[in-house]
């Protein structure tokens, strides 16, 4: 049996995101959302959440990029100068990794994104970490703290094995998940990792005729409004999003020519909810 969930992830980073992942729900094949309640926009993307119906979402938890849940003063170690988070995450790995982040203000930093959503309303089925920064090293404890605290039940584990692009940063990620144990509920393996940013049609199709049995997780990013999607992120700094194929995703994941592949290889479609009904222990 082929089980796949379909994640947008990046949910409310800027309002054409939000808007590709919702119409990608609505309109294609994608069935859980990831997203990111530490934004200065966090009442908007509630909004649109609630009109589109969703239920239920996982939190997209990030250390970099984006404005905190808690106050500045409560979580020195993990905001710049403005009080927001950095947005090179190269400097946020640097300083986790020589113990300049303090893990007591992470872990309450990330409950709080949490709680965030469920105060809204909002069923979290599952965590993950913006740039996969969940499972830097060290973190993943900060990730059983936030799961016992708040008592959400799944974790993203980006283990994605097999052929295709971004081996080296493939590999390390599937390390980082081997380490992380079982620290929360995941489904088998993610698909989608090594193309992200330019899972075309093509691609997608691709991933789906060699996708194994078991359960997976197809990672994705899908978004809405063209240039003015890159406009809004260029204003908060995320020179990024000019070479991501947001637009490209959201046509892929939205395309006939997908679902009837997804039809015609018997792969059934789930979302993080459904999964952990069924998910051991």
């Amino acid at each position: 049996m082929k089980r796949l969930i379909v994640s947008a992830d990046d949910v409310g980073l800027v309002p054409g995101i939000t808007a590709g992942a919702l119409r990608a729900l609505r309109d294609g094949i994608v069935t859980s959302i990831s997203v990111m309640t530490a934004t200065s926009g966090w009442d908007a993307t509630r909004a649109a959440l609630v009109d589109a119906g969703v239920t239920h979402v996982g939190v997209h938890m990030t250390l970099c990029e984006g404005r905190p849940v808690l106050a500045a003063e409560r979580i020195p170690t993990l905001v710049d100068p403005s009080g927001a988070f950095p947005i090179d995450f190269g400097a946020v790995v640097r300083r986790v990794a020589t113990g300049r982040v303090d893990r007591g203000e992470l872990t309450r930093e990330w409950i709080a994104q949490v709680r965030r959503a469920q105060e809204a309303g909002f069923r979290v089925t599952h965590v993950d970490g913006h740039k996969h920064a969940h499972l830097l090293p060290g973190l993943p404890r900060v990730c059983r703290a936030v799961l016992e605290a708040t008592g959400v039940q799944g974790l993203r584990r980006p283990h994605e094995p097999g052929p295709g692009p971004r081996r080296g940063v493939r590999a390390a990620l599937s390390l980082a998940s081997t380490a992380a144990g079982r620290c929360g509920r995941a489904p088998d393996r993610c698909v989608g990792i090594g193309v992200a940013g330019g899972l075309t049609e093509d691609r997608l199709l691709e991933l789906l005729g060699r996708l194994p049995d078991g359960t997976s997780e197809l990672v994705s990013h899908p978004g809405a409004g063209g240039a003015q999607l890159v406009t809004a992120m260029e204003a908060d700094g995320l020179a990024w999003g000019r070479d991501y194929g947001f637009g490209d995703e959201l046509a892929a994941l939205t395309s006939p020519r997908v679902r009837a592949a997804v039809e015609a290889a018997d792969i059934e479609l789930i979302s993080w909810a459904t999964f952990l009904e069924g998910a051991p222990v």
